[in-house]
C-alpha cells in the first residue's frame, strides 16, 4: 500500500510543476481563451482529485 501512496505523491507532485508552468503560459497566449480556461479548470480539478486519492490512500498507509 505504500508503493500506492507513494505514486499518488508522485502524481501530485508532477500535477503540480505542470499547473506552474502551464497556467502562466495560458494566461499569457492569445490564442483561443475559452480553450484556455477549460484546460486550466480540467487540470484544477485533476489536481484536486489527486489531492483528494493522495488523503484517502493516506489512511491505510501506516
Amino acid at each position: 500500500m505504500q508503493i500506492i501512496n507513494t505514486l499518488t505523491v508522485l502524481a501530485l507532485v508532477v500535477m503540480s510543476f505542470a499547473l506552474i508552468v502551464a497556467v502562466p503560459v495560458l494566461y499569457a497566449s492569445s490564442e483561443d481563451s475559452g480553450r484556455s480556461n477549460r484546460i486550466i479548470l480540467l487540470g484544477s480539478g485533476a489536481w484536486v482529485a489527486l489531492v483528494l486519492l493522495n488523503w484517502g490512500v493516506s489512511f491505510f498507509v501506516a
